[in-house]
C-alpha cells in the first residue's frame, strides 16, 4: 500500500523538500506560502507526466517500450514490448543471453506468432543471415561471395577462417587487380623518392 506523501515533500516519491513561493503564481499554480508539489523537473517522472499516456513509447529505431518499473530488464523503468510479450508466451523469464526475433522484421509488430526466442545473438543472426539469402536467391542455406556479391550454393564457395565466404575466382581478379594498381603508383612514388620531394 503505497505511503501518503507528507507536507512540503516531492510528489514523485523521491523524499525531497520542495520550495515555497515567495509570490503567487497563477500559470504554475503555486499559492504564495505553500509548498510547491513537486522539485523542478520531477513532475515528468512517469506516470506523474501530464502527458502520460499509459507508458507507451516507439524509439527512432521502431522497437516499442513499456513502462515497467522494476523488470529485471529495465532501463530506466522502460523495458521492450516483445521481451515482455516473449516471457509472458514462456510463462518465465527470459535467460540472461536470449534475444527476441521478429519474423516479419516488423519491430513494432509484437504478438506471439510474429516472435521467436533466439538462445543467443548469434542464432538471431543466423535467422537474419539465412531470411535474407532466401529474399535474395530463394535459397536459405546459399551464402553470398564477399568479392561479387552473388548467392551460391555453399559447395562452390570457399570459406575462411573469419567466416567470409567467396569464389576461388573472385579472389584472384581482386589480387590480380591490386596487384595491377600498384604497379600503376609505384612508378610515381619511385619518381618522387628520386627527385627527394
Amino acid at each position: 500500500m503505497n505511503q501518503p506523501i507528507p507536507y512540503g515533500y516531492c510528489h514523485c516519491g523521491c523524499g525531497g523538500l520542495t520550495t515555497v513561493p515567495q509570490n503567487d503564481h497563477s500559470v504554475h499554480g503555486y499559492i504564495k506560502g505553500v509548498p510547491i508539489d513537486f522539485i523542478m523537473g520531477h513532475n515528468s517522472r512517469g506516470h506523474l507526466n501530464p502527458k502520460w499516456n499509459g507508458g507507451n513509447r516507439i524509439r527512432s529505431d521502431g522497437y516499442v517500450y513499456l513502462w515497467i518499473p522494476g523488470h529485471p530488464r529495465s532501463c530506466k523503468n522502460y523495458v521492450m514490448e516483445h521481451l515482455v510479450v516473449a516471457e509472458k508466451a514462456l510463462g518465465k523469464p527470459l535467460p540472461p543471453k536470449a534475444e527476441v526475433h521478429h519474423i516479419d522484421l516488423k519491430r513494432d509488430h509484437n504478438e506471439n506468432n510474429n516472435l521467436v526466442v533466439c538462445q543467443d545473438s548469434a542464432y538471431h543472426k543466423l535467422i537474419h543471415k539465412r531470411t535474407k539469402a532466401r529474399a535474395a536467391c530463394g535459397h536459405a542455406d546459399w551464402d553470398h561471395c564477399a568479392y561479387c556479391k552473388q548467392y551460391d550454393d555453399p559447395k562452390n564457395l570457399f570459406v575462411n577462417v573469419q567466416g567470409r565466404a567467396y569464389h576461388r575466382a573472385c579472389e584472384l581478379d581482386y589480387q590480380k587487380l591490386c596487384r595491377d594498381r600498384k604497379r600503376q603508383e609505384a612508378p610515381a612514388s619511385r619518381f618522387i623518392a628520386e627527385a627527394g620531394l
